[in-house]
């Protein structure tokens, strides 16, 4: 959805970069889709899974299947193209859909049965847990990602990565697969009925792949095994289907007795805060305000134009620029508490934002629907491509409600595609994470965000910039985000404020001192904060950040050539 313009934070640090040739010509067809709303795809996409809850819920109460693909004389009328289809399938839920879709097809099932009369692209059944899913022609990769339960059956080969990370279920494909079958697979049966390629069973730590074909020697970790007539027998008992059978002469590999290692990912390193950075009245500001003057610290996410066939907005308002971030949402009352949004993984309130990772996501139906937005962090869940990301916020916007706020969080090292993904997607907004496990300094992550942001285009197209920090936020920390272009940060409470009350008392005080810095600023608004605000307080950050050196009054000389 394209967000309406606001000038809010436009003075972004160094935002004048350029992309490569390639990235500009991308960066203009996304934007050029962004001018009129969203994608034609991405609309179709929701409309029918607006349409599919409409008739799953009709269906539940009569107990009757829903076919989708055909008229009422049985004409074939395809779908093609759609993705993020059948998000969250409940149980008893029966659906049948011809056509050749794309990616995420019937993800976070939780049961019922569906069935594609066609074929479809990458994450068909991911995070399945209890479905039984059919898809009749071929499918691409990442077929039933991370399913902990249910049964996927691709009765016409697969891509890469089949069943990866998954910790049970039965997962079936007949014809050939791709390469890593089972890779990190933790419990579960994979069985194929076809060769596979290189890297069967890379990382399994649990379950069984059963190959009734030609395979390669598998690598660390991984070892051949055959199956017992007992377990051949529960095999064939659990598949049910003649057609699919085991043979006897089946290969089976399981995890080796002395495991391969494993990579253990870096911690994020906290290097530095931005107490580096100090706040200036402007060169041509006003006077300081009088206290008690009307003062404007009101973020508002969420704000779209509305294109016909999309649906009505439904924003959320930040009294602050500050999202807190806490586990739950439960009981969360009081005078400023009330009123203020949060990031929580669970019991969100109306006016909460979900934390979505891979440790939650295969939970997502279940926190989603309360809540009044999402934020995606895609820094653990496997590599996307741009049509598989695309397909996976399909599937969310459609549990959360297409009108409420959407946005992405990943590494400040790699924001230049977290951008350009934030713009492909039409998201609200994009949020950088200061550390992370480079260990570059906090005040470098202002220069780095705020040029990729002015390359991609972001404040001009109303996506919304945040900081996510490693440390307890002042209200100095928010007038400095706001100032650098942001338009709020994420942070934990500090430690003490550990009771609601305190929690309550915190906000309080962060209102206080924003107002205090704002009023010395001259300032009547967080929009009117700019560069012009910011020093940097010694030689080193303003080496580093592009600020202008305090008593030096201009940014370094290497900084004017950028």
């Amino acid at each position: 959805m394209y967000p309406i313009f606001s000038a809010r934070r436009a003075g972004c640090l160094n935002a004048n970069n350029s992309l490569r040739l390639s990235g500009l010509l991308y960066l203009q067809n996304v934007l050029g889709r962004m001018l009129v709303g969203m994608r034609e795809d991405i609309r179709r996409s929701l409309k029918l899974n607006r349409d599919l809850g409409r008739l799953l819920e009709q269906a539940l109460e009569v107990d009757r299947a829903i076919k989708i693909g055909w008229s009422r004389s049985g004409d074939e009328i395809p779908k093609d193209g759609e993705m993020g289809v059948a998000p969250a399938l409940p149980k008893g839920g029966r659906v049948r859909i011809l056509g050749k879709l794309t990616d995420v097809v019937v993800p976070f099932a939780s049961g019922g049965a569906f069935t594609l009369v066609g074929s479809a692209d990458d994450y068909f059944g991911a995070w399945n847990s209890g479905a039984n899913l059919i898809v009749e022609r071929g499918v691409k990769n990442h077929l039933g990602y991370a399913m902990s339960d249910g049964r996927i059956i691709a009765r016409d080969g697969a891509g890469d990565d089949v069943g990866a990370t998954m910790s049970g279920g039965l997962l079936i494909v007949r014809g050939d697969a791709g390469k890593r079958v089972g890779g990190g697979m933790q419990g579960g049966i994979i069985i194929i009925h076809g060769d596979v390629a290189a890297e069967p069973g890379a990382g399994i730590q649990g379950g069984k792949i059963i190959i009734n074909g030609r395979c390669p020697s598998p690598g660390e970790g991984v070892e051949f095994s055959t199956l017992s007539a007992d377990e051949l027998m529960a095999v064939n008992h659990e598949i049910d289907d003649a057609s699919l059978e085991v043979p006897p002469d089946a290969l089976c590999l399981i995890p080796a007795k002395q495991t391969s290692l494993r990579p253990l990912p870096p911690e994020a390193i906290q290097h530095g805060d931005w107490s580096t950075i100090g706040m200036v009245v402007g060169e041509h500001s006003d006077r300081p305000l009088h206290p008690h003057q009307t003062i404007d610290t009101m973020v508002i996410l969420g704000e779209r134009n509305i294109v016909e066939g999309e649906m009505e907005p439904e924003p959320i308002g930040l009294p602050l620029p500050i999202i807190p971030t806490i586990d739950s949402g439960k009981d969360l009352k009081g005078r400023h508490l009330s009123m203020q949004p949060c990031l929580v993984r669970r019991d969100a309130r109306s006016i909460d934002l979900v934390y979505i990772d891979s440790e939650n996501i295969h939970e997502a139906h279940v926190h989603l629907p309360e809540s009044g937005g999402l934020v995606l962090d895609l820094f653990d869940l496997p590599p996307l491509t741009l049509p598989a990301l695309d397909g996976l916020l399909v599937s969310l916007r459609s549990m959360v409600g297409e009108g409420r706020p959407f946005m992405l969080v990943g590494d400040v090292n790699s924001v230049e595609r977290l951008h350009l993904a934030a713009a492909s997607a039409c998201v609200d907004g994009v949020i950088s994470r200061v550390a992370d496990a480079s260990g570059i300094p906090a005040v470098a992550a202002l220069p780095r965000t705020g040029r990729s942001a002015g390359s991609a285009d972001l404040h001009a197209t109303g996506i919304a910039v945040g900081y996510s920090l490693p440390w307890s936020a002042s209200g100095n920390d928010l007038a400095i985000a706001c100032a650098a272009g942001g338009s709020f940060v994420i942070t934990r409470p500090p430690d003490e404020a550990g009771t609601t009350a305190k929690f309550d008392t915190w906000l309080e005080g962060l209102h206080c001192e924003l107002r205090g810095e704002m009023v010395r600023l001259g300032c009547d608004s967080i929009d009117k904060l700019g560069r012009r605000n910011l020093r940097a307080l010694d030689h080193e950050t303003a080496s580093i950040s592009g600020l202008r050196l305090a008593g030096y009054g201009r940014p370094l000389p290497h900084w004017f050539a950028s």
